[in-house]
């Protein structure tokens, strides 16, 4: 009798310790990037808030999306792992200043514990993933939506709203700036010391400033007087847009 109690007690024992490196080999360290918008120092709230802009002007916005593509954390050797070939970041559905401060989270999970350096991404749709259409993919996936068809191409960034450019309250003038191509697709390196430790949650903190994506300062803006929309077909216009967001995306 006690030697079968002594054997189901082993076997217990073994099947705990299996258990245990079951869940040890499953256990998912996650990488949390968040991502806050802002249009100036205030917090970028959809649709209600109207936020000051250059020469008195004055603009509500009703969609701020972009494209990041590679994204990848770099080893201290260099190498890099990565995490994600596509997300879309779409501030639409921030609408309130509760919902601006919490931002969107895009959360990369399995990555092992350990010192890293930096984090890697692609801002806007990497060309081989460009040369794809929504029929490649089943929704809800990034690259189901924001296509251009006679482009053959995605669309990579997305401002629309309404502008008032004479200061006296009503917002008039719709503004649509729809920005894509291969050469506008650039990838940008964040430098980042952080140790992630087995079972943890580690947030880090990217923000981007929209007045920053639409204006250098007073005297080089989009100005909502002379030009409301494009649909990358002015140059100046839609690489003034991209390179900006390109500066205006940081890590903190």
């Amino acid at each position: 009798m006690m030697k079968k109690i002594f054997f189901l007690a082993a076997s217990f024992a073994l099947l705990l310790a299996a258990t245990c490196k079951e869940d040890d080999d499953f256990a998912k360290e996650v990488v949390d990037m968040n991502f806050k918008s802002t249009f100036g120092d205030a917090p970028l709230v959809m649709y209600e808030s109207a936020y000051p802009y250059e020469a008195g002007m004055s603009v509500k916005l009703q969609l701020f999306q972009f494209y990041l593509s590679n994204i990848s954390v770099q080893r201290e050797d260099g190498s890099l792992v990565l995490q994600k070939d596509i997300a879309l970041i779409n501030f639409k559905d921030i609408l309130t200043p509760s919902a601006a401060t919490e931002g969107i989270s895009l959360n990369m999970e399995g990555l092992a514990p350990g010192h890293y350096k930096a984090i890697r991404m692609g801002i806007g749709v990497a060309p081989n993933l460009n040369s794809t259409n929504p029929a490649n993919y089943t929704p809800p996936h990034p690259l189901d939506d924001n296509y251009w068809s006679a482009a053959t191409g995605y669309v990579f960034i997305k401002i629309e709203g309404n502008a008032d450019t004479t200061g006296n309250g009503q917002f008039p003038a719709k503004l649509t700036f729809h920005t894509g191509a291969n050469e506008l697709y650039k990838e940008k390196t964040f430098d980042k010391h952080f140790e992630l430790k087995k079972g943890q949650t580690l947030q880090l903190k990217f923000s981007v400033d929209l007045k920053k994506v639409l204006s250098k300062g007073p005297g080089d803006f989009l100005d909502f007087r002379q030009i409301t929309q494009d649909h990358s077909n002015n140059p100046e216009v839609y690489t003034f847009i991209a390179d900006n967001l390109y500066n205006a995306l940081v890590l903190e």
